[in-house]
């Protein structure tokens, strides 16, 4: 069945997924996930956070599916790979400004003690989060962090890889919000993205 949606346009194949066909969005998954990706990587340079772009891409597309008007689907999907990645340059060049000043007044105002109180208490909050995700979700999102791709977590867990980008996603959500929670702005930048994108 499968085989028979390639020979459907980009278009078609949207028009499919705008009425919740996942077969389609498979499709189209597969059809621009390599193109995609490899447009991330040349302007990211990081494998990790190419792949987290594409991923978010596609898991924005099927959760606003219904309100999408678009008229090219090849134009759109990097259009919208594009804002992601400046997105997230953006929020790279913050990152980097707020651990610069944290990192200063740091090494101005904490002695060594104060600092491993510090990191030691980034990492229970990180681990407390993580030991609170839904099992399955733990599950698929520990696996991903430790180096293996959606299609390997897929195939090990036996569920398919949309399924897989929507717990990783549902994870880096309730991780950002358990982190929100218990750090301050600037110390939440950072460990947010030591611990979740960086690791």
């Amino acid at each position: 069945m499968i085989a028979s949606y390639e020979k459907n346009s980009d278009e078609q194949l949207l028009e499919l997924v705008r009425n919740d066909d996942e077969r389609a969005f498979d499709v189209l998954y597969h059809r621009y996930f390599a193109r995609l990706y490899n447009y991330a990587y040349e302007k990211m340079h990081d494998q990790a956070l190419a792949q987290d772009a594409v991923q978010e891409l596609f898991v924005t597309l099927w959760l606003n599916r219904h309100q999408l008007a678009v008229t090219s689907v090849r134009a759109y999907l990097f259009s919208a790979t594009k804002y992601i990645i400046i997105n997230q340059l953006r929020k790279d060049l913050v990152r980097e400004r707020h651990t610069s000043l944290w990192e200063r007044q740091t090494t101005a105002h904490a002695n060594v003690t104060e600092q491993e109180v510090g990191v030691n208490e980034l990492k229970n909050q990180y681990q407390t989060g993580v030991a609170a995700l839904p099992e399955k979700c733990r599950q698929v999102f520990m696996l991903s962090r430790s180096g293996k791709t959606n299609k390997e977590v897929s195939q090990e867990l036996h569920i398919s890889e949309k399924t897989v980008e929507q717990h990783i996603s549902k994870a880096l959500r309730l991780l950002r919000n358990h982190l929100r929670e218990h750090l301050n702005a600037i110390v939440f930048i950072a460990v947010f993205n030591y611990f979740l994108i960086g690791h």
